[in-house]
Formats: structure tokens, sequence, C-alpha cells
């Protein structure tokens, strides 16, 4: 594995990467990225192929990082739309081996299969149209459930990948 923590660029031009042993960060390594604000937020590692994901809050795309490689991509699991602060967080659930999203603007959570490299913002949709519902999202083992923090939302979303 790699030994490198992440962090997406929602403003930056670049991803951060910070190596917790030497406490050294690195800017350049993936940089180049536009410098609009509100690109992707948050970021979740996917061990079943080894690729880190950013969920996409304003971008079109998810932004996908080898971390072997230091490769990205923002093409594969494109198309999500134009609109602003879609989704704001994205959790990994190992027991399926998908990842989640938090809605903020959009009415769907996205979910990402990272072995087959599909989206779908069908199956958990209806969430309405509410500015910045939940913002973050954790994946809870002891109970194999995912937990999305309300951010203007009344609640926290509860997800069962299961059902």
């Amino acid at each position: 594995s790699v030994d490198m923590l992440f962090a997406a660029p929602q403003n930056a031009d670049a991803v951060l990467m910070i190596n917790p042993r030497t406490n050294v960060t690195d800017t350049t390594a993936l940089s180049g990225f536009v410098t609009t604000s509100d690109k992707w937020l948050g970021i979740a590692y996917a061990s079943s192929v080894d690729m880190l994901y950013a969920a996409p809050y304003s971008a079109d795309a998810v932004l996908m990082i080898n971390p072997r490689t230091n490769a990205t991509d923002t093409i594969t699991l494109g198309g999500l739309g134009t609109g602003l602060e879609k989704w704001a967080g994205i959790a990994n659930d190992p027991s399926v081996n998908m990842l989640y999203a938090a809605p903020s603007n959009a009415d769907s959570v996205l979910m990402i299969n990272p072995r087959t490299n599909v989206t779908d913002t069908a199956t958990l949709g209806g969430l309405g149209t509410g500015l910045r519902k939940w913002s973050g999202i954790a994946y809870a083992p002891s109970v194999d459930l995912l937990y999305a923090a309300p951010y203007s939302a009344d609640a926290a979303l509860m997800i069962n990948p299961r059902t």
C-alpha cells in the first residue's frame, strides 16, 4: 500500500499529498487542475481497486486517483451535471464494494461501483431539492450502515446499502 494521505482539491489546483511518516507535503505531483472553486469535496479509498475517489461538489465528474502511479482521471466517471454543490463527502462501504456520496444540493445519493466504473444517481433518489442538505458521510462497520451528517437537513441520512 501507498503510505500517503490525500486531500481533494476543492478550491486548489492540486491534490494535497501528505507523508505521515515524515510530515512532508506535496502539491506538485497531482497538480494542474483548474482553479475554479468547489470542484471536489471529500475523498475515499476503495481497497477493492486500490484507487481514491473524490466526490463531485461542483465538478461534473468524480476525480479518480491512482495512488501508486499518481495518475488522475476526470473522464471515466463524468457526465454528472453542471449543478453547484451536488455531493459533499464520500465514503466506501467495503462490505458491498461501493462508494456513496452525500447529497448536498443533489436530490440523490451518488453511488459508485469502483469495479465497473459505473455511477448511479437513481437508486437512492427523491431526497428533495433543498440546498446543502447533508455534508460528510461515514461508514459504520459495527452496524454496516452509512450516515451522512445534516447540514441544513433536520436529521442525519442513514443509508442501508442492502435495502
